[in-house]
């Protein structure tokens, strides 16, 4: 629904919803996995992540379209090089992500990701588009 991994919507959690706001820490790959999967007793998230889970993916998709838009710009913005393909910076890492885009420190480089590649599937100019590892 969202194409966040597992680790990466713990991150999101963890920011929108945190249980201590003092204090906000990711929510581990490993507690969402057995929250999707019932294990070990965890049929369901804990109420302060249970209560807030709708408005939260709400949030998460109005973060993705408005990256969206902020990234369509920027990619149609971007040139060619000399061998005639554009070249669009995708995102390892967090930690490269937050280099690039200091105003988005600690959010997954995945949603950087996902509005890149949304952004070129939205163009229908003929140019030629190649996805660009940044570490």
């Amino acid at each position: 629904m969202l194409g966040l991994s597992q680790a990466d919507l713990g991150v999101i959690l963890g920011l929108l919803v945190p249980k201590d706001p003092a204090d906000p820490k990711p929510v581990g790959q490993l507690t969402v996995s057995r929250w999707e999967e019932g294990v070990n007793g965890h049929a369901a998230p804990p109420y302060w992540v249970q209560s807030a889970l709708p408005e939260v993916f709400d949030r998460i998709h109005e973060i993705q379209e408005a990256l969206f838009r902020r990234v369509l710009p920027i990619v149609e913005s971007l040139e060619a090089g000399e061998d005639g393909v554009v070249h669009v910076p995708m995102y390892r890492s967090d930690r490269a992500f937050a280099r690039a885009v200091p105003k988005m420190a600690g959010w997954p480089a995945s949603l950087w990701n996902n509005a890149a590649v949304r952004a070129v599937d939205s163009l229908d100019d003929g140019r030629e588009y190649q996805f660009d590892l940044v570490r």
